[in-house]
């Protein structure tokens, strides 16, 4: 990263997708004042455990009665509508796949999914509680064949789920949806003049005029677009099988093969990481069939993904310093796929996915 670097504050702000870069303080309440929350508001007794958050401010909740929840406070910066688009997600699955794994959202005393909070400072907050899923997150442990298929089965049982939901949230402008990534350009200061520095330059520069124009046509929906080894939770007994799906902040409507490339990015760091990529796409496939448009597409958008992840987070780390060990938790993963996979011809991943899926 480079030294002495000086943010223009005034030129992120230029852009609105960009401003949220420069988000607003996190929420900030006790344990004591989240467990009165709690009681007043879904009559639940319980101790607050606060867990680990960037933007939000989440508790742990251990209650006698239960296996346990999560209270969410949203930050400030984040509109209604947006929590309500979260929510509801949630409530579609409850009622279209109910097996798939997910926190279930839990109503308040008075009916409502979610609760307006008056923060100790003045601002406002949306406060929810969804049920706590058992299980440890996958980047605890190695990633063998058999879940690089689980996560593409998974992540397809998911999106079928979705395809026929929507919300007037879910057309929301996210900065993490691959189809903005053109407008990162502004954050290109605080990469390094090295070889990762030079190939996300490089992968940046060519998507709008090369990539982008190939997005217009293919399907549209919800989707969860954030199936990293953070937000997948498994049973340390069976670690091949998926317990737990996690964070639904990231999603939006947009195209479905952005869903598979940003769960493939996860697996570009592997070992093998063709080998990975290829074999969840292919259990993707055979779950929700891709077409072969998208197909020809997923290298340029897999690789999107890892320019958007090393830019983003490298930004955010330099900008809040106090917080760069959980801003950069993905950053260097996404720096050794960059070097991996995104170093390997083109045409030969394009072929991998396609032999892959049978349709070469």
């Amino acid at each position: 990263m480079p030294d002495n670097l000086n943010f223009d504050d005034a030129a992120i702000e230029m852009d609105p997708l960009l401003a949220g870069l420069l988000s607003s303080a996190p929420p900030r309440v006790s344990s004591i004042q989240a467990e009165e929350l709690l009681q007043t508001h879904w009559g639940i007794d319980g101790s607050a455990q606060e867990i680990a958050c960037e933007r939000d401010q989440n508790f742990r909740i251990f209650s006698a009665s239960s296996a346990g929840y999560v209270l969410k406070l949203s930050n400030p910066v984040e509109s209604p509508e947006n929590t309500d688009f979260q929510t509801a997600a949630l409530r579609w699955l409850e009622r279209v796949d109910p097996a798939l794994p997910f926190p279930r959202a839990v109503a308040a005393l008075n009916g409502c999914h979610s609760i307006p909070l008056t923060l100790p400072d003045g601002r406002t907050s949306m406060a929810r509680v969804l049920s706590w899923l058992d299980g440890a997150p996958l980047h605890h442990f190695g990633i063998t064949q058999s879940m690089q298929s689980e996560i593409g089965s998974v992540l397809a049982r998911l999106g079928h789920a979705l395809a026929k939901f929507d919300h007037p949230g879910a057309h929301h402008d996210l900065l993490w949806d691959i189809r903005n990534l053109p407008r990162l350009h502004p954050l290109m200061e605080v990469l390094d003049d090295d070889e990762i520095g030079e190939m996300v330059r490089s992968e940046l520069a060519r998507f709008g005029p090369e990539t982008a124009p190939q997005l217009s046509h293919l399907r549209r929906q919800v989707v969860h677009n954030d199936m990293n080894h953070h937000n997948i939770l498994v049973d340390p007994e069976t670690p091949d099988r998926i317990s737990g799906v996690l964070d639904f902040g990231d999603m939006v409507n947009t195209h479905l093969v952005i869903d598979v490339a940003v769960a493939a990015s996860y697996l570009a760091s592997e070992a093998e990481p063709l080998d990975a990529v290829t074999r969840m796409v292919a259990a993707y496939h055979a779950v929700t069939p891709l077409q072969k448009e998208e197909i020809v597409l997923l290298r340029d958008l897999i690789v999107a993904r890892l320019v958007a992840s090393i830019t983003i987070t490298t930004w955010r780390a330099a900008r809040y310093p106090e917080n760069a060990d959980y801003i950069l938790r993905n950053n260097g993963p996404a720096k050794a796929a960059m070097l991996c996979f995104a170093s390997l011809p083109t045409e030969d991943v394009t072929r991998a996915l396609l032999r892959a899926c049978n349709m070469e």
